[in-house]
């Protein structure tokens, strides 16, 4: 439990426990359950979660957070269009796992050394046309709904092949219990 209920860490507790329920979905996988889509225009289950990770890099590479830019340059090879892991690669669960790993501990860092106060800076951002300034706030809610949309969408297209995955499916990836209530 984290103590300082200003610290980023205490904010955004029960993320780490979503990673994990997201991890232990992916890491059982054989590369064709890995490979398996709903449909052949949609992203097989390894290029959504390859994908979830590579939009945590994108975007955290943006505020310039701990080891960002180091992930940046080692990911940059292994991008396809639209911000896709290389298909290639998105079929080896050992490949997948390390990125899912790896880009936690970057959001990890984060947390533990920026302050409150942090939430509030900002950067700019061109897309589509026009120039947004976006606060570290506004980012870190893209990166979570952008981490619980997707693990949603590992969990259906695993329950779609019969595979159980009872921490992000059944428990919404929830693994962080509050504390029991004292009795009065």
């Amino acid at each position: 439990m984290i103590n300082n209920p200003l610290s980023l860490s205490f904010i955004f507790e029960g993320w780490e426990g979503y990673q994990t329920s997201i991890v232990h979905a992916v890491a059982p996988l054989a590369s064709s359950q890995l490979a398996w889509r709903p449909s052949p225009q949609l992203r097989s289950v390894g290029e959504t979660a390859g994908h979830l990770a590579l939009g945590r890099i994108g975007w955290f590479s943006r505020m310039n957070a701990p080891g960002s830019q180091e992930l940046l340059k080692r990911a940059e090879p292994l991008m396809a269009p639209g911000g896709n892991i290389d298909p290639s690669l998105a079929s080896d669960v050992n490949v997948l796992i390390a990125w899912l790993t790896d880009t936690w501990a970057m959001i990890a860092t984060t947390l533990d050394q920026w302050e409150l106060a942090d939430l509030t800076k900002t950067y700019r951002h061109s897309y589509w046309g026009k120039v947004y300034s976006v606060s570290y706030q506004w980012t870190f809610w893209r990166i979570l709904s952008h981490d619980i949309h997707h693990g949603g969408e590992i969990a259906l297209m695993l329950g779609m092949q019969g595979i159980e995955v009872p921490e992000l499916g059944d428990l919404g990836g929830h693994l962080t219990e509050p504390p029991l209530a004292g009795v009065n």
